[in-house]
């Protein structure tokens, strides 16, 4: 091994010459997943964290990397950042292990590769460090679907497992404020004084390096007008031929970067829901944003006067969506998200699809409400499916009726953690 990687190595991995010091940065927030990542039983699997930058997969890999040497099942991390050429260029070969166990005497460790998809060939690399049957476990981390699939997900088929790791839920947030709503919840941002100032660098972070120059877009402004248009939108059933012509390029394209915007864990979208009821609205997704912030500052609207934001209800709802998503991840969850819309304009927020027997409707009414009213539409959706419970999300009104053996809660936006609870225990049974 060269020396320059060798001090490279040491640098980032200063435990392995003082067993003292933690791998786990001393402002960690305990995030849902880890208790599940940390299962015994996936001991011997490769465990796969991805999702978007800066959301907090190293610092979670470094934090799980801890507990299983406090807990005597491995010995120590071996942290390699593939975004360095040096560590990039070592890494060609499955010796680079032997490389290493032998250099920092290592038995039993935890290797963890950062940013696995600045390799040339990682599903390559993890397939052949598996096949060795080493007494080691591997943690690899990704910002990129598309290059985690082509490139690691289809070579290690049965030996890993898969964590989707987004900004921070509301539930892990240990002050909510309305700020979240604003700078959305990276680590960095909820952490920092300065969020407007990092939130700008994470964006122009995702749009330089994940956009232009890791998958290389052949037209990156109109990727741009598209993100801008998508937040402009968030809620509304798109019409791919109209963003088709507002960015200037063909349909096909437009899908493709919706595809892209996707799968670099910018927004999601859901579809209608349809229940085999005649005259219900069955084509073209609606499309969220993963993070508050991002949809923000792409609208360059980053005020944080709510009550004069024209985009008031749009923010809430969008903001609703996201924690049911980060729910249903967090916890592994295998219920769908869909929205309801009917050819007369009736139209349900959100429909939570786990079987015939579990359909969970959820309405965001964020408007000053004194009595426990519901909309043509729920009523709609309730006498057609007779869910057994649904949800409208206020502004600041808490209660509980009954409408048909449907149990409705009416909860406030900042009680929005207790909406996630009750759905977790619906989910149980």
């Amino acid at each position: 091994m060269k020396d320059r990687l060798i001090k490279l190595i040491h640098q980032a991995n200063p435990w392995l010459n003082n067993k003292a010091i933690s791998c786990v940065q001393e402002d960690y927030i305990q995030r849902i997943q880890a208790e599940k990542l940390l299962s015994p039983e996936w001991d011997s699997l490769w465990l796969i964290l991805v999702g978007p930058r800066q959301a907090g997969k190293t610092t979670l890999a470094k934090y799980l990397a801890q507990q299983l040497i406090n807990q005597k099942r491995f010995t120590t991390l071996l942290y390699l950042n593939c975004d360095l050429f040096e560590i990039r260029e070592w890494l060609n070969s499955p010796l680079f292990i032997s490389d290493a166990m032998e250099q920092f005497n290592l038995s039993k460790p935890i290797i963890l590769l950062d940013e696995v998809q600045r390799l040339e060939n990682p599903g390559l690399l993890l397939k052949a460090c598996a096949d060795l049957k080493l007494d080691i476990k591997m943690i690899a981390t990704g910002s990129s679907q598309l290059e985690i699939k082509s490139k690691v997900q289809e070579f290690l088929t049965g030996r890993q497992i898969e964590a989707l790791i987004l900004p921070m839920s509301y539930q892990e947030i240990e002050k909510l404020s309305y700020a979240e709503l604003i700078y959305g919840c990276y680590p960095a941002i909820i952490k920092s004084t300065e969020k407007i100032t990092i939130l700008r660098q994470i964006y122009q972070d995702y749009i330089t390096k994940d956009i232009i120059e890791i998958l290389k877009v052949g037209k990156p402004d109109a990727m741009q007008r598209l993100v801008t248009l998508i937040a402009h939108s968030s809620g509304q059933i798109v019409n791919f031929n109209q963003l088709a012509n507002d960015c200037l390029i063909a349909v096909t394209t437009i899908q493709n970067y919706l595809s892209i915007l996707e799968k670099t864990y910018t927004i999601s979208h859901i579809t209608p829901f349809v229940g085999n009821k005649r005259k219900e609205i069955t084509k073209n997704p609606i499309y969220y944003f993963l993070d508050n912030g991002f949809r923000n500052i792409a609208l360059n609207n980053l005020s944080t006067d709510l009550e004069a934001r024209q985009d008031l209800g749009l923010l809430i709802q969008s903001a609703v969506f996201q924690e049911i998503f980060k729910f249903k991840i967090q916890h592994f969850y295998e219920f769908s998200i869909h929205f309801w819309r009917t050819q007369s304009g009736a139209e349900v927020d959100f429909v939570l699809y786990k079987n015939a027997q579990s359909i969970t409707p959820i309405e965001v009414k964020y408007r000053n409400i004194n009595a426990p009213t519901l909309s043509r539409s729920f009523r709609s959706f309730i006498d057609a499916y007779e869910p057994k419970y649904g949800y409208i999300v206020t502004k600041d009104y808490n209660k509980k009726i009954s409408v048909n053996n449907c149990e409705i809660s009416f909860i406030s936006f900042a009680n929005l953690p207790i909406l996630l609870k009750k759905l977790g225990a619906q989910q149980a049974t």
